[in-house]
């Protein structure tokens, strides 16, 4: 058993909905970075998708099984089959296998500040200032990440939608601005005022993946997914891959069932 990454790869040189899916024990940036340095590959492999796992292997075994009907004739790395598609399978091997999303990259839910004892009259208070938690990450320690930070990390198309999402997002509350947090794992969360996280967001190359509070909206078209109790997301409980503006569209009423939901 090894912990490690499945990933879907895109390299601009092959047609449309041709990817690479696969595993590594590395990051991602790096398997890309050694497959594009190979004799012979045109364009460099870009990281379109990936998520960390407790065993690649059979997690690869899994997934390309489930592909198996999409697999390439030249290649059985490689894959015709639509993006959502690829990612759906993915996530739910992830969820069978037993996805790793460590602690520290995980939106934490917001512990209320202490009160500082007010000094005695005339004494000084000579000890460090308070400092901003700091979240660990793959930036360097000590880094603050932004709203901004995970809009450049996406590509252009998905950072109009992320952007776009993120107004609709703060349009249902004025004090969302103020629970929104962000993470180094490319994670953004929003909070109910006085409640719990609503809504995570997380942010991949070539896709946005949205983990929210059941609020009961109706769901005939299937296109949200059901997260497993054992994935320890508490009271988030389905998930929605959003490639398009359209799949932004269809999201937002189960954005907003999710809001008005209170645990």
């Amino acid at each position: 058993m090894a912990v490690g990454y499945i990933y879907i790869l895109l390299n601009r040189a092959f047609q449309n909905d041709h990817y690479k899916i696969g595993m590594t024990t590395k990051t991602p940036e790096e398997r890309a970075r050694e497959l594009s340095s190979a004799t012979g590959v045109p364009r460099d492999f870009e990281v379109l998708y990936a998520q960390r796992v407790s065993d690649c292997n059979q997690a690869e075994r899994l997934l390309h099984q489930q592909l198996y009907q999409y697999r390439s004739a030249s290649n059985r790395e490689f894959f015709q089959i639509p993006l959502k598609a690829a990612i759906k399978a993915l996530e739910e091997v992830a969820d069978q296998i037993g996805r790793i999303d460590d602690e520290e990259e995980r939106a934490p839910e917001p512990v209320p500040a202490r009160e500082t004892p007010p000094l005695p009259s005339g004494e000084i208070s000579v000890g460090p200032s308070p400092q901003p938690r700091q979240v660990k990450g793959r930036k360097a320690a000590g880094t603050i990440v932004t709203f901004e930070d995970h809009a450049a990390y996406t590509d252009a198309p998905r950072r109009n939608i992320l952007h776009e999402l993120r107004r609709r997002v703060l349009s249902l509350d004025d004090r969302l601005r103020q629970s929104e947090q962000c993470t180094q794992g490319q994670r953004i969360a929003y909070k109910i005022p006085g409640g719990r996280i609503f809504l995570e967001v997380k942010v991949q190359k070539a896709a946005i993946v949205l983990h929210l509070a059941d609020g009961g909206y109706p769901d005939p078209g299937g296109i949200a997914d059901d997260i497993p109790p054992s994935h320890g997301w508490r009271q988030l409980k389905k998930r929605i891959t959003i490639l398009s503006e359209a799949d932004l569209e269809a999201a937002m009423p189960f954005i907003e069932a999710a809001y008005r939901a209170r645990p």
